[in-house]
């Protein structure tokens, strides 16, 4: 009787070692111990053995790993594990805008002018828009009444909501236990979701629930969740957190369908059709298009869940403004929280948070006060939660490469295309936070890497800061803190060439004919001048200081009438003391785009021209 003398190693669960493990058993049994199993037909039995084995055992470490919200990778697993949290992933959100809609000649068939009452603009009354050649459907979220001036209507702050509206209708049947009813589309923004029952003839509006904490008997609340196949679902109460329907209430489910792709950005729009009968409009946006964001992403609920858990849906320390943020508001890009105590200057009682959009540099009013409306329902009473800007340092790059064609078959123009691509993904991977640090060395470095006939590369940079004015009668002062310090080698640098600040044009008060500029004299002084010719005309030579350690531009009051920019801002462009940049607290910086200059020059030595080295010439690495 043969006799085991050696057991299969049951950890080993890759193809090959499970067919050596059985090999090696079989070996140890007499029957086959002087048996060759490399050109026997039991090998092949053996590797279909292993074969299976392994299929068994990779289908099992896939199951055990979507048990687990950090190790599971499909995505109803993940909503899943995060429900247990109490974490429900964000739906789409439509683009928002704001705009005063006016009709004009508003007349009816005989003459008169219709009534106040009878010209309301309808929720859903649809306007369209073409932003960056692709053409998107908006439609009004609300009914809005008009005001009037004769024969003018005019509708103000007009929210307009990128998509188109649905409905889904139900019924309820207490038969069916736990019932969930699906919403037809699967991109549907959640947040501008209207649940209506008609109970015995009575409609009521029912509120979503995202705390259960006040919920009691008689909340008229609805609940949602994301089923297996990405469906948003909706479920009532059971009479104990929340009122229970009765048996053939009318579930009516309004909602926005979003377009795959979002439209913000979108500053104009047209009326399509007639709004009660006129099409004599003009539209007029005072919020351009915003918020839009896709469903929440795998990576993102797995990152939130966990936060929102530790939070445990109230605001006491930092990280719990920072978790709950980032549920209200999906599609922020970076989010920062600090205390009122840690500002400049202090603000107690207050928590500050900046937040920078995906798809724009700030938040509009309208975003920031949902926001801050959020939170205030589950803040301490004794703190005051305030959205502010993200300020934000634009990195302006000048780089000069050196290349040799013999290793590549680009030219000139083509490489310089690759290396402002490269610039940009550097920007991506690296400059997405608050906490981001740009470093001078890495950017370097990756530019020679972009290809390989790159030799070596010369990067210059300069830093600009929005300072945001406020059109006045009255003078005002301003501080601008660039977060760095400013090139100053010594007291009166480049004085008589305007210093290291340069600025977009500006007017003031008693001067309505030139426009105004801010430089430096080298010594900390901030001087205000206009140009005739290309003469610099100072006004002001004590306009304001200049602490060229810190970064701080302090602005003298004065009194500003109108900017070269359309916001009213002036743009401070400066040089920075060193090549490394740093964001402080509620700063982010940003390289931008529009102004990298990118220029490619053949390396004649490397090239091996004849008169290579002959006028050889280096790129200087100052600029200043």
């Amino acid at each position: 009787m043969a006799v085991k003398s050696s057991q299969i190693n049951v950890t080993d669960l890759d193809f090959d070692n499970i067919a050596d493990n059985l090999k090696n058993y079989l070996k140890g049994q007499d029957t086959f111990k002087d048996y060759n199993f490399e050109g026997a037909t039991l090998s092949i039995l053996i590797d279909l053995l292993a074969y299976a084995s392994h299929i068994g055992a990779v289908n099992t470490n896939i199951a055990a790993s979507e048990l687990f919200l950090d190790s599971a990778q499909i995505r109803k697993n993940v909503v899943s594990r995060a429900k247990d949290l109490g974490f429900v992933p964000s739906s789409e959100k439509a683009s928002t805008a704001k705009a005063n809609i006016v009709l004009r000649n508003v007349r009816s068939a005989d003459g008169t002018v219709p009534s106040t009452s009878s010209m309301i603009m309808s929720r859903g009354t649809q306007f369209r828009t073409t932003y960056e050649g692709v053409k998107y459907e908006f439609v009004s979220a609300s009914t809005y009444t008009p005001t009037v001036d004769g024969t003018t209507f005019s509708y103000n702050n007009v929210e307009l909501v990128q998509g188109t509206y649905a409905q889904d209708q139900f019924v309820f049947d207490s038969q069916i236990k736990n019932a969930k009813y699906v919403v037809s589309n699967q991109r549907v923004d959640k947040q501008r979701m209207t649940v209506t029952i008609n109970s015995g003839g009575v409609s009521s509006t029912y509120a979503l629930s995202t705390d259960v904490s006040n919920i009691d008997t008689t909340s008229k609340v609805y609940y949602t969740q994301e089923n297996e196949e990405g469906f948003i679902e909706i479920y009532f109460g059971d009479g104990t957190l929340g009122v229970a329907l009765l048996d053939g209430d009318l579930i009516t489910v309004d909602y926005v369908i979003v377009d795959d792709v979002h439209a913000d950005g979108a500053n104009r729009f047209t009326q399509v059709g007639a709004i009660n009968g006129f099409t004599d409009s003009s539209i007029s946006v005072t919020e351009k298009a915003s918020g839009g964001a896709e469903k929440e992403s795998i990576e993102s609920i797995k990152f939130k869940a966990t936060k929102f858990y530790t939070s445990q849906n109230r605001l006491v320390t930092l990280n719990d403004y920072k978790a709950k943020v980032q549920e209200y508001y999906p599609n922020a890009d970076a989010v920062a929280v600090w205390g009122g105590e840690d500002n400049v200057p202090p603000a107690y009682g207050k928590v500050f948070v900046a937040l920078k959009p995906n798809n724009a540099d700030y938040l509009s009013e309208t975003e920031k006060t949902q926001v801050k409306n959020n939170l205030n329902k589950l803040n301490m009473l004794t703190v005051r939660p305030e959205i502010v800007d993200a300020d934000i340092i634009k990195i302006l790059i000048s780089t000069t490469f050196k290349y040799n064609p013999a290793l590549t078959t680009l030219t000139a123009g083509e490489l310089s295309t690759l290396v402002k691509n490269t610039i940009n993904q550097f920007d991506t991977d690296n400059l997405n936070g608050f906490d981001a640090i740009f470093r001078h060395s890495n950017l370097i470095k990756t530019i020679d890497e972009a290809d390989s006939a790159i030799l070596s590369n010369t990067t210059n940079i300069r830093l600009r800061k929005k300072l945001n004015g406020t059109v006045s009668t009255n003078p005002k002062g301003y501080t601008l803190s660039m977060g760095n310090a400013l090139f100053n080698p010594h007291s009166g640098h480049n004085a008589d060439a305007g210093g290291i600040i340069t600025t977009t044009g500006f007017k003031v008060g008693g001067d309505s004919v030139n426009t105004h500029y801010f430089d430096d004299d080298g010594k900390g002084n901030l001087r205000r001048y206009y140009l005739s010719g290309s003469t610099r005309i100072y006004k002001d030579s004590a306009a304001g200081t200049i602490n060229y350690s810190t970064g701080l531009i302090t602005i003298n009051a004065f009194i500003l009438t109108s900017t070269v920019n359309a916001d009213t801002s002036i743009d401070f462009t400066v040089i920075p003391s060193g090549n490394d940049v740093v964001a402080e607290r509620g700063n982010l910086i940003d390289i931008s785009m529009d102004d990298v200059k990118v220029t490619g020059e053949v390396d004649t030595i490397a090239s091996g021209e004849s008169s290579a080295g002959v006028g050889y010439t280096s790129t200087s690495t100052s600029s200043y």
